[in-house]
């Protein structure tokens, strides 16, 4: 069934911009496999949002069976499920930089 779409905003502090971006990572205990968000942004926050997504991402801790990858950045788009979100890793590289 096609999902309602609706505006997301962005999760940072004073911001009133839309969100355009997911910042998640790939989770899995062997038998589920999600997305474990980390930040909801619009365009001018995504970079901050990313560096504080790898600093959380690295005080997460599994256990025996779980994976839990680094975050990365989806292009966020209302009424579309995250698994089929469009990774962006050009703009990954980008801030790695």
């Amino acid at each position: 069934m096609p999902m309602k779409p609706y505006k997301i905003m962005c999760q940072q502090i004073n911001c009133k911009n839309c969100a355009n971006f997911k910042i998640a990572s790939r989770w899995s205990d062997g038998g589920v496999e999600e997305l474990k968000t980390y930040a909801l942004v619009c365009e001018d926050c995504l970079r901050d949002a990313f560096r504080t997504s790898n600093f959380k991402h690295k005080k997460c801790r599994t256990i025996a069976g779980e994976v839990l990858v680094p975050p990365m950045i989806f292009e966020l788009q209302t009424g579309v499920h995250s698994g089929q979100l469009v990774r962006r890793i050009d703009i990954e590289n980008s801030m790695v930089s």
